[in-house]
């Protein structure tokens, strides 16, 4: 089908006129400058294993629903929802969840409801299975976590067709896709240089070294690294996020430099903080304090979530 012209037109009518609307951000300059969630498009995530790439991102879209009410649904085939959605609500009331009183607790879960769906991790999904429930929900973004749990081949020519999967269901629905990956184990044996501060720790993965190569940096609008130098003394709470990959600069985001990640400090589990500033808790702490519910005790998945 012949794309209708005056779709063409309006952009350039909209870009002229300088009304081509920015990505949105988190209201935290120092990660806005490089990145911005954007409507209708694919993110692949790709890092060493425990270094924090599911909590990261997720703590990424508490940010972007508190600022912005965006709604999510995330498959995560290594995480129980119950472990993620209780480091959510500590993200999001700045407190323990062994602090909070049981209605606090429950009024915060009924809250990340609002913004997150789980899917239920104890099958395996193929991707066309995985696209139609995220297509036919009320979405602004999905994420894959990992790659690696879906029921599908790991061919070359797979992963390409996946790929055009993603591609093809982020320009169909306008909602946005982030996927996280593994690496090779050439990356995981790669270690910093003899001399460097962080000498015989692991060197951060480059794009072409997610599971599948490549191809997942050539296909993908924005490309994020998640890093962490665990058991480092000074390091070992700090997540370092590079941003690979910004296509539509025009929109907002930037390529960060590779000497100079994102640091996001772990904060013992309370929500990240980037320059000591945490995005979170100033805002939403005191609206979970409403008046008391019955919890659900059957139901309470109270599991201590891993870094």
């Amino acid at each position: 089908m012949i794309l209708d012209q005056k779709e063409i037109n309006q952009y350039l009518q909209d870009y002229h006129n300088g009304k081509i609307a920015m990505g949105q951000g988190i209201g935290l300059k120092a990660l806005d400058d490089n990145l911005r969630h954007k409507q209708g498009q694919l993110t692949i995530i790709n890092g060493l294993d425990n270094v924090g790439k599911t909590i990261s991102i997720l703590w990424y879209f508490l940010a972007l629903s508190i600022k912005h009410g965006n709604k999510w649904i995330v498959y995560s085939g290594e995480n129980k929802g119950g472990q993620l959605v209780r480091q959510l609500i500590q993200f999001m009331t700045g407190k323990y969840l062994q602090d909070l009183t049981l209605a606090e607790v429950f009024h915060a879960e009924l809250k990340i409801k609002e913004w997150f769906t789980f899917l239920d991790n104890e099958r395996l999904y193929k991707s066309t299975d995985l696209f139609k429930i995220f297509a036919d929900g009320d979405y602004n973004g999905c994420l894959i976590d990992p790659f690696t749990g879906m029921d599908r081949e790991y061919t070359h020519a797979a992963n390409y067709g996946f790929l055009n999967e993603c591609r093809l269901f982020c320009n169909s629905s306008n909602k946005s896709l982030y996927v996280n990956t593994h690496v090779v184990s050439e990356a995981a044996r790669r270690t910093y240089a003899e001399g460097s501060e962080y000498a015989g720790y692991p060197f951060p993965p480059s794009k072409s070294q997610s599971e599948g190569g490549q191809p997942f940096g050539n296909r993908t609008d924005d490309f994020l690294t998640f890093h962490r130098l665990v058991g480092h003394p000074a390091m070992g709470t700090k997540t370092m996020m590079f941003v690979r990959k910004i296509k539509d600069t025009e929109t907002g985001g930037a390529v960060s430099p590779i000497d100079k990640p994102i640091l996001l400090e772990f904060n013992n589990g309370l929500g990240f903080t980037i320059d000591g500033i945490n995005p979170l808790t100033s805002v939403v702490a005191s609206e979970i304090i409403q008046a008391p519910i019955t919890p659900d005790i059957e139901n309470f998945d109270n599991e201590i979530a891993p870094f």
